[in-house]
């Protein structure tokens, strides 16, 4: 068992124990003095599914948090057995806050599809609204450069919104182990830590109920994202009814937003969208399917049917994509500006249909 210590100057905030020592520091509000120190548990969940290790807080938590951490852990260990297995947890003190509610919800916002569209279809916030941005995820802990341009990138959106930014500067993805699985726990423990603040963080969702079937297992479903809660803050499911491909048509129809939106995994290239990555082709894709055509929001804005080749449909997270775009570009007539796309889904249709049940 390892016991984890956390300490608070300020809006610094420090976890250490055994080898790690993870640091935040909360930018946009003042961070109170913390009694509950709950938020601890979600980051250090993921390596201690590895590990085999025990947690142990030397502090006060919520016994919520930890009932549900323990069940995510085994959660995880089904679906995992080779990587993960369900983990012990145990704190100086469980305690149930007691806190007022807040009255007021914050949002996360990353800049990609699923977050700019979810604040796009809240609408703007006549008393204003919050959103949680996290420095040291999509962009690297040390990489200040990048971050401060996506911050500009999206600033004109959440002005046009009426939303403030909180940022979150914290090293924790570098302890989580197998990020592609466990990337919930890291974006619960940040939004915990604003517990004091927030009744709830809203997380838009990756998928739809449908499309979780075909892409599972992933780090945020609508299984696991239930699990994320204590007794008094949660972490909400936001948007769960609508596919990326008609998230992006919505986005197409605001210049603002569609200005704003940054998902290129060429990281040399971020903020921007470089229009030849997997990611970009695939969103390329997603416009041409809604809309019939290409913002002019790449670097290079051509989609070949090279690229389309190119689709690891095997990948379950891209399939689940790709099957609904590719249902969407049928449905509107747009399947001839998509060359290679009906051939590529059909003989993968033809490959994977003897497993189909039945």
């Amino acid at each position: 068992m390892t016991d984890f210590t956390i300490k608070q100057t300020g809006n610094k905030v420090e976890v250490h124990g055994g080898d790690l020592a993870i640091t935040y520091e909360v930018f946009g509000m003042d961070l109170p003095e913390m009694a509950d120190v709950s938020f601890a548990i979600w980051h250090l969940v993921p390596q201690a599914m590895v590990s085999r290790s025990s947690i142990h807080i030397k502090g006060v938590v919520d016994p919520l948090v930890i009932r549900n951490a323990k069940r995510l852990s085994r959660i995880w260990e089904m679906w995992a057995p080779t990587r993960f297995r369900e983990v012990k947890i145990s704190a100086d003190e469980m305690l149930s806050p007691s806190r007022q509610a807040r009255g007021r919800d914050i949002v996360f916002f990353s800049g990609g599809v699923d977050s700019t569209f979810y604040l796009l279809n809240r609408g703007q916030r006549p008393r204003g609204g919050h959103v949680l941005t996290i420095h040291g995820m999509d962009y690297k802990f040390e990489d200040s450069d990048r971050f401060s341009e996506l911050i500009d990138k999206t600033t004109p959106l959440l002005r046009n919104l009426n939303y403030k930014r909180v940022i979150i500067r914290t090293n924790a993805a570098s302890y989580s182990q197998g990020a592609r699985l466990t990337h919930g726990f890291t974006l619960s423990g940040c939004a915990f830590l604003l517990g004091d603040l927030f009744d709830e963080a809203i997380l838009a969702a990756d998928y739809t109920w449908e499309q979780d079937m075909v892409s599972f297992p992933w780090g945020t479903n609508h299984v696991t994202n239930r699990h994320l809660s204590g007794t008094d803050f949660k972490i909400e499911t936001g948007s769960m009814e609508w596919t990326r491909t008609e998230k992006v048509e919505a986005i197409a129809k605001n210049h603002i937003a569609c200005d704003s939106i940054s998902f290129c995994v060429n990281y040399d290239m971020r903020p921007h969208n470089c229009g030849k990555c997997s990611k970009c082709i695939r969103t390329k894709a997603m416009f041409i399917a809604s809309t019939g055509s290409v913002p002019a929001i790449f670097k290079d804005a051509s989609l070949v049917e090279a690229d389309l080749q190119g689709i690891d449909l095997p990948d379950r997270n891209e399939y689940a994509h790709f099957a609904d775009l590719f249902l969407h570009a049928r449905a509107r007539g747009n399947l001839h500006k998509l060359p290679g796309l009906e051939k590529a889904m059909t003989e993968f249709r033809e490959k994977i249909a003897p497993m189909a049940p039945g």
